[in-house]
């Protein structure tokens, strides 16, 4: 459904940082049309835009057209979701002063892999809290990546134990002089969320350049909610109100309807300090988002049949998707392409990193 349009300000293209020059990458649509937001800390990671793409054996499968949003693509190295979400996370963290950097996840946390790996490429000291979840061999490999990147791991056995070893990992570096930044799991602050505001900009305009067409429905991964509010404002600032369908893996407590209402709140207050023309859409992008909690599974991280076979058939349009968040996202979209939930074609955000994880396995130990 398309909103009226807000008027984007007429301003002069911005020089590129020097950060952009050396590395070639350009400002994001997001800084380009609201020029306020520039002055928010950033440090570049995001290869954009990346690419939208027609899923043709899913599609014949399905029987409706499915298209598929490649963020798994978002950085050579190690892609996915969690990338976007550093490139403003990691900038907060260098303007606060922060040496170090401490996070949390499960043993199999892409966000503490990225975290890892990007954290240690901009001069942090990356350490890790993780609690447990259903062993696998995805689970082992990005754990072994994870200290090879050079974060150092502390392991708890339950969940529970997470905020007290946080607290006292924090309390330690602090006493060293190590001035650590807190990222909480996903990194779903509303700092954070900002990386998928400029995605929804992003997407919005390749609907409008015919890249893809207008989606019924948009269909992701949901562990901590900042990729789905993200992406509701930014298409809801670019005109844009799509169903969002929030798939999600982790435990009602962790993503709910009030706790979503929140973080695109102070997202959108946040982005409209920095600069004011920003279009105040947080009632229209709470609206557009759908929480889907049916294939969690038993348990975080637990594998499901509906999941399994998901992979298998993304496979085949060489889309790699994980039995913890991806595959489960998958097996709704196809759940709701069976039963004609949406009248139109819909769209799959890959989260997951698509990066072989050889390079990243070359200095893990065990």
């Amino acid at each position: 459904m398309r909103l009226p349009r807000p008027p984007s300000p007429r301003v002069r293209p911005r020089q590129p940082s020097q950060r952009a020059k050396e590395t070639g990458r350009r400002d994001v649509l997001l800084i380009e049309r609201w020029p306020g937001l520039g002055t928010i800390p950033r440090v570049p990671l995001v290869d954009t835009p990346t690419p939208v793409t027609h899923l043709e054996g899913v599609s014949a499968r399905a029987g409706t057209a499915v298209y598929a949003k490649r963020d798994d693509a978002t950085a050579e190295r190690y892609g996915g979701n969690k990338v976007r979400k550093l490139e403003w996370l990691l900038g907060d963290a260098r303007e606060k002063g922060a040496r170090s950097i401490v996070t949390v996840g499960g043993y199999g946390s892409h966000h503490c892999l990225a975290t890892a790996i990007y954290g240690a490429q901009e001069g942090f000291e990356v350490h890790a809290v993780l609690f447990p979840q259903p062993s696998s061999p995805h689970v082992s490999e990005v754990k072994r990546a994870m200290i090879a990147a050079g974060a150092k791991v502390t392991t708890v056995r339950t969940a529970a134990a997470v905020p007290f070893a946080i607290a006292k990992k924090v309390a330690r570096l602090k006493i060293g002089g190590a001035s650590p930044y807190l990222i909480g799991p996903g990194g779903s602050t509303p700092i954070g969320t900002l990386g998928y505001v400029a995605a929804g900009v992003e997407l919005a305009r390749q609907i409008d350049e015919g890249e893809i067409p207008e989606p019924a429905a948009i269909f992701l991964a949901a562990g901590s909610g900042g990729t789905a509010s993200g992406l509701a404002i930014g298409l809801a600032a670019a005109g844009l109100v799509t169903p969002i369908v929030a798939v999600r893996v982790t435990g009602p407590l962790a993503i709910n309807g009030p706790t979503l209402s929140r973080l695109v709140q102070n997202t959108v207050s946040l982005i409209r300090f920095h600069d004011g023309r920003f279009p105040i859409v947080a009632n229209e992008a709470v609206r557009a988002i759908v929480i889907d909690g049916r294939h969690r599974g038993p348990a975080y991280g637990a594998s499901t049949g509906a999941g399994e076979h998901a992979t298998s058939l993304a496979g085949g349009d060489d889309l790699r998707l994980d039995p913890t968040y991806t595959a489960k996202a998958f097996a709704a979209l196809l759940d709701a392409a069976r039963d004609q939930t949406y009248d139109g074609p819909l769209l799959f955000v890959s989260t997951l990193s698509s990066a072989p994880f050889g390079p990243l396995l070359t200095n893990a130990l065990g």
